[in-house]
């Protein structure tokens, strides 16, 4: 499966909870091209209250592989949009006084949650250090500081020192990694530039690390595909 990543579509108003990806005209200027175009719901949580984002999935005759085409904010078979990970992400990575029960429980109240679970915040940041680490150690036909080499050099200074790959199971070293990476695109607590922040997240990540955003395994088979269509 290829993703076509949207970005600009909301989720928050709540007189508009079926949200759809494309257009009718869009969907129609797919099928006039040749695609044949199905629908896939998704449902969502989001400051407590339900949304169902209608996607697309389109391929041709012949392709062996079909494209979902998803908004930005989009986790499939998540219930909660990328906002909310963000948020737990940012604040258990930039604030280290703060346990993942207490950045749970501040994310469930912030987003009106009846559940957001501890682990979660855990399991994602090592996700994420993992990617990070990986991505950077494998990348060797660079010829100038990369994100990801700057995130690498910061991070685990000492472990290099030291000879050894670094590990991302210590907690300190996790929340430093994934911090210097989403410090440098979540320069705003303001809502608006949020969501527009983290939409920029998920399409980075898809990108660089052929993955989507709490993905723990690369797409299988995938060729980049990303699309900015305009709604």
């Amino acid at each position: 499966m290829k993703y076509i990543i949207q970005p600009g579509i909301q989720i928050g108003n709540p007189e508009i909870r079926n949200i759809h990806v494309l257009t009718p005209e869009e969907v129609n200027e797919y099928r006039e091209n040749g695609f044949t175009c199905k629908e896939c719901a998704y449902q969502l949580i989001f400051y407590g209250i339900g949304y169902e984002v209608t996607c697309i999935e389109i391929w041709q005759k012949g392709n062996k592989e079909h494209s979902l085409i998803i908004p930005a904010f989009l986790l499939p078979h998540r219930i909660y949009p990328v906002y909310v990970y963000a948020f737990a992400i940012n604040q258990y990575s930039s604030r280290p006084q703060l346990g993942q029960r207490k950045v749970a429980k501040e994310t469930r109240e912030k987003f009106g949650l009846k559940t957001f679970a501890h682990t979660t915040v855990g399991r994602a940041m090592k996700a994420l250090a993992e990617t990070l680490t990986q991505a950077t150690a494998i990348d060797t036909e660079a010829t100038e500081d990369t994100e990801q080499e700057t995130v690498q050099n910061k991070a685990n200074t000492g472990a290099i020192q030291q000879g050894r790959f670094p590990s991302v199971r210590d907690t300190s070293t996790i929340r430093e990694i994934v911090m210097s990476f989403f410090s440098e695109k979540l320069k705003s607590h303001c809502q608006e530039w949020f969501s527009v922040a983290c939409d920029y997240i998920a399409i980075y990540w898809y990108i660089h690390f052929e993955r989507l955003l709490m993905n723990t395994a690369p797409v299988i088979g995938r060729k980049l595909s990303f699309v900015i269509q305009n709604t």
